[in-house]
């Protein structure tokens, strides 16, 4: 089978999104099926051509134009958003008779390039929402106009319906659109996962607290995106708690809208027990998270991030990590069934300072979790065996559109 997968995350950027993409596409291909990627340039540097193509393993991967996002405009992130999504409709015509496209959310646009080249190849729209981007932005804050929020709504609306199959990535997110009017039967969940053979082996020892000179504190580390959804002030209130227990350090390790303000904030508080480190290449971070004695995955408290499974939870799980999990529902559900860590209640820094102070007193437990939570994550959240269910479900989804085709012409 032909398929066509659109995602503006890709390798060399790191990230959760990138991740998902090159591992479901990169475990298709291994299945037999003959995957094009359209994705775009690296954000990290300027765009000196409007196309490339070239291959990535058994991958075609087709490079086109976008405007860079700097991250710290709106306006520039839609640019981004827009550019890319004309450009990859142009550079998705270049390849001849897929059977499916396959466009991979959060941003809709991506959508919008699915469904017009589905259109134009006569093949299946398969559209897969990892983020319910409408329902977040109105939520941060980050849809300020009305109109262009029903905007929004309406484009998401007409995807929902024009898609042929909708993949998500959680019990909840299937249940949030059945309740926005789309058929149960078209909805598959495929959760985040790991790949078994990109998982690292631990050395055993790690140089960070060496690096940094924090050889006898025990350290709490965040790694990932520091936005408005993850409620990181939490943390900085509890490190000023904490501001007077050496024996206690933070660390953030990353980019994001939020992260100078956080910054200012640790520095008015004189916290010396808060190091902020500029983003890693994943390579760079297994020292890091060798390095922790624990990791914490945080959302602010609303029922929308009770049905969002942060992929930062399967981070820590495959590095052996245990967990500090600020988030209710499914995956709080999915450290507690696995035995990854612990659970503190969102936005409260004096739940976050006793669940901490309570972990930090049980060494013996935290080196349980070590041994045995990457075995746990493997039997659930395997990616070679995701991307043996989406392909059964791309085949079916096929089959199905021959029979009706075929019924067609026998009835003429």
């Amino acid at each position: 089978m032909k398929i066509v997968y659109i995602t503006q995350h890709f390798p060399p950027e790191i990230g959760a999104a990138q991740g998902r993409a090159y591992d479901m596409s990169s475990n298709l291909s291994n299945l037999g099926h003959d995957l094009h990627v359209l994705t775009t340039f690296p954000n990290s540097k300027p765009v000196k051509k409007f196309f490339k193509k070239e291959k990535v393993n058994k991958l075609t991967v087709y490079r086109s134009f976008r405007i860079r996002d700097t991250k710290t405009s709106s306006i520039r992130r839609l640019a981004n958003y827009l550019s890319f999504m004309v450009s990859s409709c142009i550079s998705g015509l270049l390849v001849k008779r897929p059977d499916v496209i396959y466009a991979t959310s959060p941003q809709l646009f991506q959508g919008v390039t699915g469904y017009f080249l589905s259109r134009v190849h006569r093949a299946k729209f398969v559209f897969e929402i990892r983020d319910l981007w409408v329902d977040f932005a109105e939520l941060l804050g980050q849809f300020k106009n009305k109109k262009l929020l029903q905007l929004a709504r309406k484009l998401e609306s007409f995807l929902y319906k024009k898609a042929d199959h909708i993949v998500v990535v959680t019990h909840g997110y299937k249940q949030r659109l059945i309740d926005l009017g789309v058929q149960e039967e078209k909805i598959t969940v495929i959760p985040n996962g790991v790949n078994p053979n990109s998982l690292p082996s631990l050395k055993g020892t790690s140089p960070i607290k060496h690096q940094y000179g924090i050889e006898d504190k025990f350290l709490v580390l965040y790694a990932g995106n520091i936005g408005a959804a993850q409620g990181l002030t939490t943390i900085i209130s509890a490190a000023e708690k904490l501001k007077d227990d050496p024996s206690v350090v933070f660390m953030f390790i990353g980019e994001g809208v939020e992260k100078q303000k956080l910054m200012e904030s640790a520095t008015s508080l004189n916290l010396s027990n808060v190091l902020f480190i500029d983003s890693k290449r994943k390579e760079e971070l297994l020292d890091y998270y060798e390095a922790a004695d624990v990791g914490i995955v945080s959302l602010k408290k609303h029922p929308l991030f009770e049905i969002t499974i942060p992929s930062k939870v399967f981070d820590y799980m495959s590095m052996s990590t245990p967990i500090l999990i600020g988030v209710d529902g499914e995956a709080k559900e999915i450290v507690e069934k696995h035995d990854a860590g612990f659970y503190f209640e969102p936005e409260n820094a004096d739940n976050f300072v006793r669940v901490l102070k309570f972990v930090q007193s049980r060494p013996d437990k935290l080196n349980d979790i070590k041994r045995h939570v990457k075995d746990k994550l493997l039997q659930s959240f395997n990616r070679e065996k995701q991307a043996e269910q989406l392909s059964e479900t791309l085949i079916n989804l096929t089959k199905s559109a021959k029979k009706k085709l075929q019924k067609k012409t026998t009835s003429f």
